[in-house]
């Protein structure tokens, strides 16, 4: 086996049941391989200070996607989605982003309060969002075996229903 193909042997597995195809996580790991040497040189060529166009306008903005993303993660905890463990996530991540930024931007006084705001608010709210998905995706793994032995499959992404329904049992046979 060459090298490439024992390197990716780990992420192959049977087309049938699965969401995500077998090579997203090889190409991810790829994409970020190519960004460290970037990382490095923008870590060695950027300046130190830089004043920003249109910054109320871009920490607003962030603002308003937090905050729709808070939305959005409630409304779909609250309906038991299965969209909510992305939406979760999405939201953690935008939490933690905030929480970097505000720390990293602030000046004087206001890095303490940045740094406080972020040890007792952002993370661990992150930390939860986090817990959610967490939990979604292991309720989603423990109900994948009964949906198998029912008879429902993943096509496309898709879960897909037995071709035949089941009989429903009644009461008065049993």
């Amino acid at each position: 086996m060459n090298g490439i193909a024992q390197l990716l042997r780990p992420f192959r597995r049977p087309k049938e049941g699965r969401v995500v195809p077998w090579w997203v996580p090889p190409a991810l790991l790829a994409m970020a391989t190519l960004l460290l040497p970037w990382v490095i040189v923008l870590v060695v060529t950027l300046p130190d200070d830089y004043t920003a166009a249109h910054w109320r306008l871009a920490w607003g903005g962030f603002d308003v996607a937090l905050a729709v993303s808070l939305f959005v993660t409630a409304l779909l905890v609250h309906r038991r989605s299965a969209l909510s463990q992305t939406a979760a996530a999405m939201t953690a991540a935008l939490l933690l982003c905030d929480a970097w930024f505000d720390v990293v931007t602030s000046r004087g006084r206001d890095i303490v309060f940045a740094v406080v705001l972020a040890v007792f608010a952002e993370i661990p709210l992150a930390a939860i969002c986090l817990w959610i998905a967490r939990g979604v995706e292991r309720v989603l793994e423990d109900a994948q075996p009964y949906l198998r032995a029912q008879g429902f499959t993943i096509r496309d992404g898709r879960l897909v229903p037995p071709q035949e329904p089941v009989a429903p049992v009644d009461d008065a046979d049993a």
